[in-house]
């Protein structure tokens, strides 16, 4: 029998390293994991709101940019790891009438039915379609936005009740899409249906109507 504590440091190291490394090698892997879990978790960050903007490609400091000033509007002062979200699905020029992929298009649809989506901008025949299915939100059925102040700019649309309704905004004239270097030509704005937060989806609605020519915030 080994008498372990007649061992010299160096050889109760061998020893122990020998017979088991294994369970040593399995332990510091597990707590490696382990951390690298709740350092993610402890860190991750929480996407609370999301427009999707349907067409051309922009650059992504851009965006970044837009981002901070959504943020600044829907998420209160203090929480921390709370960010808005702008994702562009870039339109590839096909004749479909999204103009998306089959990749991008299962993505749209998939992050529609789980109501990740609150504000979208796309072509307005997408808009037409869409709206058919009861996809938009009626804007003239939400009091904190002032349509009358613009109702040149109101998109009517048949419904699923085939009874039309003012589902989106004209886009062209919101000006902070455009200087992102985003193509507004016959893009609409519009509330997803399916948004779990169209106060505030309103409230950025409104308020990139409302200063065309300024940021949001």
């Amino acid at each position: 029998m080994i008498d372990f504590k007649s061992m010299r440091k160096k050889e109760k190291a061998e020893y122990i390293w020998d017979y088991y490394r294994l369970h040593i090698i399995g332990a510091l892997a597990a707590i490696l994991i382990i951390g690298s879990l709740v350092y993610s978790q402890v860190t991750k960050i929480d996407y609370v709101f999301n427009l999707t903007m349907i067409g051309n490609e922009i650059d992504e400091s851009k965006i970044t940019d837009l981002e901070k000033q959504i943020s600044s509007l829907v998420i209160k002062e203090g929480e921390k790891r709370k960010q808005a979200i702008v994702d562009i699905m870039p339109s590839d020029g096909s004749n479909n009438v999204s103009g998306l992929s089959s990749q991008y298009m299962q993505k749209f649809i998939a992050e529609t039915s789980a109501g990740e989506i609150d504000v979208v901008v796309l072509d307005k025949s997408m808009l037409e379609t869409l709206a058919k299915h009861d996809e938009f939100s009626r804007l003239d059925n939400i009091a904190q936005l002032d349509l009358a102040a613009i109702k040149d700019e109101k998109i009517e649309a048949y419904g699923r009740d085939n009874n039309k309704a003012v589902y989106a905004v004209n886009a062209e004239s919101i000006k902070i899409l455009k200087d992102m270097g985003f193509d507004t030509r016959n893009k609409v704005i519009a509330i997803m249906n399916s948004s779990k937060q169209k106060d505030k989806a309103a409230l950025v609605l409104k308020r990139l109507l409302i200063n065309k020519g300024d940021d949001i915030k």
